[in-house]
């Protein structure tokens, strides 16, 4: 089965109509009993939900698929990005005309 890419976008743009994307963010709450995180990238919030949870305040990359008009992201990836410098890939995003 191929899969098309995971398109990395802000949370603010996430949509329902998307089929897999990609968003960092710090993980702002989680929730131990129901196995779910919520992340911000300044532009919003998502809840996630996935297999793991990290911890408060760290920065992650969440790779999945939104529900819930974009509300909420069901994870098949969680990447910890807590040692990645977000500033420097926001300013080479905005570089590339993609931010």
């Amino acid at each position: 089965m191929i899969r098309n890419p995971a398109q990395e976008i802000r949370i603010n743009e996430i949509a329902d109509t998307e089929t897999y994307v990609s968003v960092i963010g710090t993980v702002v709450l989680n929730n131990p009993v129901d196995y779910t995180m919520m992340i911000d990238d300044g532009t919003g919030q998502v809840e996630v939900f996935g297999e793991r949870l990290c911890d408060i305040g760290s920065i992650v990359r969440v790779i999945g698929k939104p529900f819930e008009d974009g509300k909420g992201l069901n994870a098949e990836i969680i990447q910890d990005f807590s040692k990645a410098s977000v500033t420097l890939l926001n300013k080479v995003k905005a570089w590339e005309g993609r931010l």
